[in-house]
């Protein structure tokens, strides 16, 4: 990656913004949201998950214990089952919602 292409990255993560309206409507609207963090991750503040979380109540919230930004690399095998867990449900509910929009 270029360092201009490394700076825009810095600069879109620190200044994105969602409006909670917004994220209401981002929760309502898929079968399956999870929030993920760790609890010492050094780049995003695990802070602005739990906000998150407070504007999109039909998404489940998780925190990992001693797990910080590259969660993916850190609990690999706890990662893997989760993201298997969330398509599984994600696709049970789209099917419920699909079969109760049919009838």
């Amino acid at each position: 990656m270029t360092l201009i292409g490394s700076l825009s990255q810095m600069f879109a993560a620190l200044t994105h913004y969602v409006h909670p309206t917004r994220l209401q409507a981002v929760s309502s609207s898929i079968p399956k949201v999870v929030l993920l963090t760790g609890d010492q991750d050094n780049l995003v503040q695990p802070s602005n998950s739990v906000r998150m979380k407070n504007s999109m109540p039909e998404a489940e919230f998780i925190q990992w214990k001693e797990t910080g930004h590259g969660i993916h690399l850190q609990r690999l095998a706890e990662f893997n089952a989760l993201i298997e867990r969330v398509v599984e449900e994600g696709k049970e509910r789209a099917s419920v919602d699909q079969k109760t929009k049919s009838t």
